[in-house]
């Protein structure tokens, strides 16, 4: 059972018993059922865990647990190998698959991105060579945005907080764009029964209106033969189908349909209405809607261009850290070092001119005479050099490490620095002194505050 039972508000039940006929009473009772634990596997992070867990069926990567874990006591979580998501909103991942091709190169914007579970899951569907724009408003939300993209290995990023209509400083820019907008919430009241109490039908008033909004100030920056999704976690016809439908009417789009398999059980709507709907009683995941839109036009493809003269090339002490450094471009503000794969170099400074950016591409570290001080984000890279050293830590010391507790260090240890791994997965740096004593390099705003089971 959930924690606490579900009580509907008055108003919501009244309409959902509308929406749902006679299938209602089944409804109400899946309220009760603990929600499902689902994680998605970090493809450019491949470990032998989890392998043999039901597989989410429109994700490749997404897998249901038999028991949820504590996440903050798994090394391999901090290390990035899997991203704790909702099972429903994976489908977005099936959605891409079957209308874009993947093998070229393309720009993507994730509107509204924090924490960054579709976020990652969109930089798991592109190739090294497209580029990801990661959006997020909030502050606070975009700090956290910004360290799951690190732990994701994430270097073709870069990582915004404007709002919608900012983006229209970049017209006809992106390939795809995600508007996973803020909502009533109404499809995860079964993980917060408490939330029911603050619900109101004022407020779905409010978010349908926000989400008009959003995307009439994101329409300009999709290139033409551009595709845009957009999914809430709510029931709410008004922030829905009726959103839909009205921004097919403004925008001059046309709806893309989507082939489900008959036994998934996802809603499509009678009357021909746009999108589809993930009930709790009919799949294993929360409550969901997604909609997908093409805008009229072909692509056309981008002329070549040069880097930025204010890049450089790489330095032999970037292939030092980095397995294929002559694959970036780099860039040097004070003594800080950058590398930005080959989409992101492109496009930098024209974001950048348009853009507030909190984040852009790979932070290698500091520089100082004596050599690199390499970053926290660096140290959670697949693409390090083999040639970094690494120290190996147990679960339980790894754990140590993370909450920066003291470890015990092997006596043989060489001087310097070096990668803390887990299955051979980074995790952050300790530097070993000459005199035996070492320094912990992991974040104390990442560090682990409860290492209790």
């Amino acid at each position: 059972m959930n924690q606490g039972q579900t009580i509907l508000p008055p108003e919501l039940r009244s309409r959902l018993q509308a929406q749902l006929g006679h299938d209602f009473a089944d409804f109400e009772a899946s309220l009760a059922d603990t929600a499902p634990t689902t994680i998605r596997l970090n493809p450019r992070k491949q470990s032998d865990f989890f392998l043999t867990d039901q597989q989410v069926p429109w994700c490749e990567e997404g897998r249901y647990l038999s028991s949820r874990p504590n996440f903050t006591l798994d090394p391999l979580f901090h290390a990035g190998t899997y991203y704790a998501q909702e099972a429903s909103s994976m489908v977005i991942s099936y959605l891409i698959k079957q209308h874009l091709d993947l093998q070229r190169d393309l720009k993507v914007l994730d509107l509204s991105a924090a924490p960054g579970g579709k976020a990652t899951l969109l930089h798991s569907l592109i190739n090294s060579t497209s580029l990801l724009v990661a959006n997020e408003l909030i502050s606070k939300r975009n700090s956290i945005l910004q360290h799951n993209l690190a732990r994701w290995g994430a270097a073709n990023v870069v990582v915004t907080q404007n709002e919608a209509r900012r983006f229209a400083k970049i017209p006809e820019f992106f390939d795809l764009i995600l508007v996973d907008a803020p909502c009533s919430g109404e499809g995860l009241l079964r993980r917060d029964p408490a939330a029911a109490l603050e619900w109101s039908e004022g407020n779905v008033k409010a978010c349908a209106a926000r989400q008009q909004r959003i995307l009439a100030d994101i329409i300009p920056s999709l290139a033409p033969g551009g595709i845009l999704i957009y999914s809430t976690c709510t029931y709410s016809e008004l922030e829905n189908e009726i959103n839909a439908d009205w921004f097919l009417k403004e925008s001059g789009f046309h709806n893309l349909e989507v082939d489900f398999p008959e036994d998934w059980n996802i809603q499509s709507q009678p009357g021909g209405a746009p999108g589809y709907r993930f009930y709790p009683h009919q799949v294993a995941g929360e409550g969901f809607f997604v909609a997908m839109f093409q805008r009229s036009g072909t692509a056309v493809p981008e002329p070549g261009r040069r880097i930025d003269r204010r890049l450089e090339r790489p330095t032999p002490a970037d292939s030092r850290w980095l397995e294929k450094a002559q694959d970036y471009a780099y860039l040097q503000t004070d003594k800080l070092r950058y590398a930005f794969p080959a989409p992101l170099a492109t496009h930098y400074f024209d974001l950048k001119s348009q853009l507030r950016i909190r984040s852009a591409g790979l932070f290698l570290g500091k520089t100082y005479p004596n050599g690199l001080q390499p970053s926290p984000e660096l140290a959670l890279f697949p693409g390090l050099s083999s040639g970094v050293q690494r120290l190996e830590l147990d679960g339980s010391t790894a754990l140590d490490y993370l909450a920066h507790q003291p470890i015990a260090l092997p006596a043989d240890l060489t001087a310097g620095r070096h990668l803390i791994t887990h299955h051979d997965f980074g995790l952050g740096w300790i530097n070993k002194l000459k005199n035996g004593q070492y320094r912990n390099n992991y974040p104390t705003a990442w560090r682990i505050l409860n290492r209790k089971a």
